[in-house]
């Protein structure tokens, strides 16, 4: 049985006193991200999850975004650069980061964020 998945912007119970844990990063140019992600849906056979995310301060670098990722913040804040585009997503904000996305990433401050990655 499927039913709708209720998404908490303070995460599952207990999640926000969880401590904070190294997270995955690309070529980091500032800080180290700490934080938790919970996955409140994963479907592993179509690539797809999704989830909340928080994170401390950093800065990095892709290449090639390894994946499509739909975003809500929920707190803080996080500006997408590169040769195009300078633009700072804040609370409230939706944004869709492409597959392939060539630029830096640059979060002055802990982030919350919802999330929906398709790989």
């Amino acid at each position: 049985m499927t039913a709708p998945i209720r998404f908490s912007p303070t995460g599952p119970d207990n999640w926000q006193s969880l401590p904070d844990t190294p997270l995955e990063y690309a070529e980091l140019l500032s800080g180290l991200p700490l934080g938790q992600d919970f996955a409140y849906f994963k479907r592993p056979e179509a690539k797809l999850r999704a989830g909340i995310w928080r994170s401390t301060a950093y800065t990095e670098r892709y290449d090639s975004y390894p994946s499509d990722e739909f975003m809500i913040i929920l707190k803080g804040e996080v500006t997408l650069e590169n040769d195009l585009i300078s633009e700072t997503f804040r609370p409230g904000d939706s944004f869709l980061v492409p597959k392939g996305f060539k630029g830096i990433w640059r979060q002055p401050v802990e982030l919350l964020k919802f999330y929906v990655i398709v790989e």
